[in-house]
């Protein structure tokens, strides 16, 4: 089939999770591999079939009298949560359950120390920081998740014939200054496509510089610089992804090659622009 596009290694096949959680605000960490900074911890064992992580948008439909269909769709709220199944029981991970609570020593009349654990009353519940870590092979993912919650209640099973688990289960908080989620890879197959060029308008303008040059292309998200030979331009404006604009510096007459900076990769328009 015409542009068909096959490849194994873009299969998914979780082959070691982790769970990570920290107080909110805790620095997150900065790519796929490494270490996690100070403040964050593992909920340790959980089962192997339970890790799950759901996106959930929610939209509206218009719906008119001139149309048997919807004639606009628009999303009016997001939701995402995690699910994870921990097979340890612990005082943290009994708060990171019940989405809080206090834990306190208690010395028992024989001798020795016991512990107590009580709940969170009603508006004492607590936000965490959660990574989700998924490795296959080379490859290695970090669901970041800066604010999430405990929202649901918490049933376990204390049967003879298997472990008892603590259900995880975290609504993502989100905010406007920040994204509430995001992943980290490593994946070759994640790298962005590199841009294009398609035109260059003005193409010609003065040697002082200072002429207001729009490029239109495709992946102009990425680019972060625009060079007129080897001198970048200034007031570099991404209007979306196929048209940006940005103004000449001073160059020496003659055409000059247009270059597209980018973390996906430079691409050049030879003597795109020619100064007069």
């Amino acid at each position: 089939m015409a542009g068909e596009t096959t490849n194994n290694n873009q299969i998914l096949i979780p082959q070691l999770s982790r769970m990570w959680l920290a107080p909110v605000g805790t620095v997150a960490p900065a790519d796929a591999t490494v270490a996690m900074p100070e403040g964050w911890y593992t909920v340790g064992l959980f089962t192997e079939d339970s890790l799950k992580f759901n996106s959930e948008p929610n939209f509206e439909q218009v719906r008119s009298a001139q149309s048997s269909y919807p004639t606009r769709t628009f999303q009016t709220t997001d939701a995402a949560t995690i699910e994870v199944d921990l097979q340890q029981w612990s005082g943290r991970n009994f708060k990171a359950v019940y989405g809080g609570g206090s834990l306190t020593a208690v010395t028992p009349s024989g001798g020795g120390k016991h512990f107590r654990f009580a709940p969170p009353r009603i508006g004492g519940r607590t936000e965490i920081a959660a990574c989700m870590e998924v490795i296959d092979g080379g490859k290695h993912y970090r669901y970041v998740i800066p604010r999430t919650m405990q929202m649901e209640g918490v049933s376990k099973e204390l049967a003879k014939a298997k472990e008892s688990v603590l259900p995880l289960r975290l609504a993502v908080q989100g905010g406007d200054d920040t994204d509430a989620w995001y992943v980290l890879t490593d994946d070759p197959a994640f790298q962005p496509p590199a841009p294009t060029i398609l035109t260059v308008s003005p193409s010609t303008g003065p040697t002082a510089g200072g002429t207001a040059v729009t490029i239109t292309g495709t992946e102009l998200g990425s680019v972060t610089a625009v060079n007129f030979g080897s001198t970048a331009g200034t007031s570099l404006i991404l209007k979306n992804d196929t048209e940006l604009s940005v103004i000449t510096p001073a160059g020496a007459t003659g055409a000059k090659d247009v270059v597209l900076v980018s973390a996906a990769g430079n691409v050049t328009k030879t003597g795109g622009f020619t100064y007069a």
